[in-house]
């Protein structure tokens, strides 16, 4: 993530991360996710990324928020663009979307 120019990430993705990093490693890990969040750029809900998640999450048999961070995704340019996720299903459906990712394989 250090040689990236941006990260990005849809709104929902800060609940998910909050959650994962206070629950994992604490309040005071979470308070730098809050502190921090405002480097990344974000991805608003609008009608139509909720639709396209719910398509995806239907057609890709993937859970609600991976279907919208594939979604929310999707709406990026695509040139420099690396899916970071060790979720099977989402690698899966990212790959099969023609994205990169991060790790390129997962074991």
């Amino acid at each position: 993530m250090d040689s990236a120019d941006g990260w990005f990430m849809c709104r929902a993705g800060y609940v998910e991360t909050v959650r994962a990093i206070g629950l994992t490693a604490g309040k005071a890990a979470a308070k730098t996710v809050r502190e921090e969040w405002p480097m990344f750029g974000v991805i608003g809900l609008d009608q139509s990324l909720v639709e396209d998640t719910a398509e995806l999450a239907i057609d890709r048999e993937l859970c609600s928020l991976d279907a919208l961070h594939l979604a929310a995704a999707l709406l990026l340019p695509r040139e420099d663009l690396l899916l970071l996720t060790w979720d099977r299903r989402l690698h899966t459906a990212a790959g099969a979307a023609g994205l990169k990712l991060m790790p390129a394989a997962l074991d």
